[in-house]
Formats: C-alpha cells, structure tokens, sequence
C-alpha cells in the first residue's frame, strides 16, 4: 500500500464498516492490516485528518449507536454498547453522552418524541 494513500484507505474502510464489523476495530488492528506500525498509522491519521484514529474509530461508533437508537426501538443500552465493542456499558453511556449531550436512552426518548412531532432532534438535544 502507498503510504501516501493509507489516511485516506483507512478513512473510507472505517466510514463503510457495519456495527459488527467496526466493534472488535482497533489501531493496532488496522496497523497490522496495512503493513505498518502502529505509531506511524497514528501520527499519519493525526497529521492529516487533525484527530487521532482512536478518536475517529471512537466516533465513527458512537454514529452508529445514534442510528441505531432512531431506527431499533428493542435494542436495550447494553446490547448497543456490546454490539459496538464496549466491553463496559457505563463507559459507553458516558461517551455517548459526551458526543450527543444526551444518554442513549434519553436521545432515544427525545427521538421518539420529535420525530413524531416532525421537529429536528439536535436543536432539542442541544438545548
């Protein structure tokens, strides 16, 4: 692989990974895949894309736990953190909240409700 593409790879391969495909992701993972160490991968991601790729992998899911929330109503809390790759629940609550400013089950309360009202979530969740 040309190393002047590798950032770019990386980034498409993680944008188009499923829940179950992106849950055991990590860095070192993806070093290996791709023939280089894991440091170098990261600094590469970091230089280009302005996060690290543990911050990209990290949101990456937590977008995926967002849609899933508006579009599963049975999937409980756990079973998202789990599917997603968190072995410990309350640490995915905690960075799901961080992201959305709202814990799973809240956001997905505050979908529920909005949507079928027809008004746009982040301007509630924001607020």
């Amino acid at each position: 692989m040309d190393n002047l593409n590798i950032v770019d790879e990386i980034y498409r391969l993680v944008v188009r990974m499923s829940d179950d495909q992106i849950a055991g992701l990590t860095v070192n993972r993806l070093a290996k895949q791709f023939a280089v160490s894991r440091c170098h991968l990261s600094r590469r991601f970091h230089d280009e894309r302005g996060m690290t790729l543990n911050s990209f992998i990290q949101r990456r899911k937590l977008l995926l736990a967002e849609h899933r929330l508006s579009v599963d109503p049975d999937i409980t809390v756990k079973q998202l953190a789990s599917s997603l790759g968190y072995a410990d629940y309350q640490y995915f609550i905690s960075c799901f909240k961080e992201e959305w400013g709202a814990s799973p089950g809240r956001y997905r309360k505050l979908f529920a409700n909005y949507a079928a009202e027809g008004k746009p979530l982040m301007k509630v969740v924001s607020a």
